[in-house]
């Protein structure tokens, strides 16, 4: 990238000498830098899709939202992306709904898409809605801003407590929280199951599966995978009820 920013910053110096402008070659130089500023970015892809081959790797097309603020984009903001991905790991390629880090930067004559440096690094799951299909259970409104998916062998008792919970909380917020149930156990169930690449059972709170609470002894991390309501379990069911009363708190706030 450097060695283009310093070809692109001779092309301007001689172009200015050439045409006589009273633009320093400085500022031409600046200019270039500019063009080619590198800028840390965490952000969820809303999209991603394989454009063609290029040798060893394939060019990705992306749309990144903005789940940080910069000096340079505003939170929410989305950007049309482009990296390379080497063909040998495809299968671990950014997916739509993952959280990313990035180096981004822009070059001169394509205003619109901003390219990656380096490879992103995923960070995790990012806040997604992605409605399932073909759901045992379908609760709620389609409109609503929170999706909570359970993917779960829903003879086990402990999900079983997870999806009556889940019930009783569609019932109470019909209209801003919708439920989806599958049965990991049946053919739709792990057809979900793969669609979401999840391998163990798992509840998903607008696509996210890691989520902070507070608790009598301060901040306390949940991992909404495998079994709840055991002595080491990663989270119980009441945690995830109380996880969507803090997310409806954020995404529906009082006037």
């Amino acid at each position: 990238m450097k060695w283009l920013a310093v070809c692109l910053t001779l092309l301007l110096v001689g172009a200015a000498s050439c045409a006589g402008r009273a633009e320093p070659a400085a500022t031409a130089a600046a200019n270039a830098e500019t063009m080619y500023q590198v800028q840390d970015v965490v952000g969820t892809l809303l999209s991603a899709a394989t454009m063609y081959d290029a040798g060893n790797s394939t060019w990705v097309s992306a749309e990144l939202r903005m789940d940080k603020a910069t000096s340079s984009f505003k939170l929410g903001s989305t950007l049309k992306i482009q990296f390379l991905w080497p063909k040998s790991k495809i299968k671990q390629m950014p997916y739509q709904g993952d959280q990313i880090s990035a180096q981004l930067w822009q070059a001169p004559g394509v205003p619109d898409v901003w390219n990656i440096s380096e490879q992103p690094k995923v960070i995790g799951r990012g806040e997604f809605i992605r409605p399932g299909e073909n759901a045992a259970e379908d609760l709620g409104s389609p409109k609503a801003k929170i999706l909570v998916k359970l993917l779960a062998p829903l003879q086990a008792e402990c999900h079983q407590k997870t999806a009556q919970l889940l019930r009783e909380l569609a019932a109470r917020e019909p209209e801003r929280v919708r439920v989806q149930i599958f049965d990991m156990r049946t053919p739709t169930g792990r057809q979900e199951m793969s669609r979401e690449r999840l391998t163990c059972a798992t509840v998903l709170v607008n696509n996210r599966d890691q989520f902070t609470i507070e608790g009598p002894s301060g901040p306390r991390k949940l991992l909404f995978q495998h079994k709840p309501n055991e002595p080491n379990s990663p989270y119980s069911s009441e945690d995830v009820i109380t996880v969507v009363d803090q997310e409806l708190t954020r995404l529906y706030p009082k006037r």
